[in-house]
């Protein structure tokens, strides 16, 4: 079975209506020309909002979130991210996330400088 993250689902979701707005002329042929109109407005209209929803859920945070929950073959965590003082509030928040057990700060000292920058 497929394990899809929300961003890929929303990927796919926005190639089918990417392929529905460019499709007018079958969709006419196939369901008539009042029909076809409202499927590719429908499908234009969930393209510009998922647009939005994709462009709000990719942020470094939500990235960061995704690859530390990256499991390897035997279900435990393949990766562990590492956050220097360099970073920016939302990854700092992430670092210090308790739900977060794959994301930390490099050192303890880097922890405290993370707790500083963190969004609250």
């Amino acid at each position: 079975m497929l394990n899809l993250t929300p961003l890929q689902i929303i990927g796919i979701v926005l190639a089918v209506n990417g392929a529905l707005t460019g499709a007018t002329a079958q969709l006419t042929d196939l369901f008539g020309a009042i029909v076809a109109k409202d499927i590719v407005s429908v499908a234009s209209l969930g393209s510009a909002i998922l647009g939005g929803v994709i462009t709000a859920m990719s942020g470094q945070a939500t990235q960061m979130r995704n690859v530390a929950a990256i499991q390897g073959d035997d279900g435990k965590p393949a990766v562990r991210i590492s956050v220097n003082a360099n970073a920016a509030p939302a990854v700092a928040s992430v670092a210090l996330d308790p739900t977060q057990p794959n994301v930390g700060a490099t050192t303890p000292a880097v922890r405290e400088v993370l707790i500083a920058k963190a969004v609250t």
